[in-house]
């Protein structure tokens, strides 16, 4: 997938993000210098996007300010109206990564999103939580029909399995990555595959790692 570091906002909607976070500023009672300093970023950059001065700033930096206030980087530049509705559900932006990064990683943990671009906002109700470390997945043509192309996997590494659940497995032996539909059938649990004509595996913690478990699965137009 494409990384964007910059995002263009035409002038109209640069207006509507800067009315925006002069009132979200003034409903949580805090200022550009105190904004700045909880995210740890330059108060002449809040103060140029408050202001509408930036009509081209980061998204990591618009991602910041979402996450602050707790509405998603979509919200941020629309309407106060949509802003209002949407905080009504609980909202997070979580990591796109691509199967070849998990990979090549010992743990999501370790990659570093201090200036991570390719972000999802996903909204959760009531009923669900996501841990700190959630991340999103794009489905692989293979998966279907099953899972049609453009499917996004919200996957928690804190989350516990249980029987049913849909699960990525890091292979120890290669490294390689499966999405597997857990079984359990005390004391042992298999691994199911999601791929037509793929064998069932035997879970062996010693053969096998957890990365995680699919909380929610999302359909979305894919990027180019």
């Amino acid at each position: 997938m494409s990384k964007i570091s910059e995002l263009h906002i035409p002038r109209p909607q640069a207006e509507q993000l800067s009315a925006n976070l002069k009132r979200l500023l003034k409903e949580h009672r805090i200022s550009e210098n105190e904004l700045a300093q909880a995210l740890n970023i330059p108060v002449m950059t809040v103060r140029r996007i408050v202001s509408g001065e930036t009509t081209d700033p980061r998204i990591s930096t618009l991602k910041l300010f979402a996450d602050y206030f707790e509405i998603s980087l979509d919200q941020l530049i629309q309407s106060s109206k949509t802003i209002q509705r949407f905080q009504q559900n609980a909202t997070r932006s979580v990591p796109v990564f691509d199967w070849e990064l998990i990979s090549s990683h010992s743990s999501v943990q370790n990659i570093d999103l201090s200036s991570w671009n390719d972000w999802h906002t996903v909204i959760t109700g009531n009923d669900i939580s996501l841990g700190e470390n959630t991340f999103a997945l794009e489905s692989k043509p293979s998966m279907q029909p099953r899972f049609p192309r453009g499917t996004l996997f919200i996957i928690d590494p804190s989350a516990n399995p249980i029987d049913g659940d849909i699960i990525l497995i890091k292979i120890k032996k290669d490294s390689t990555l499966t999405l597997r539909e857990l079984a359990i059938d005390s004391p042992k649990w298999q691994l199911q595959p999601v791929i037509a004509g793929s064998e069932t595996l035997s879970y062996d913690k010693s053969k096998h790692n957890i990365i995680g478990v699919v909380m929610l699965t999302l359909l979305y137009t894919r990027r180019s």
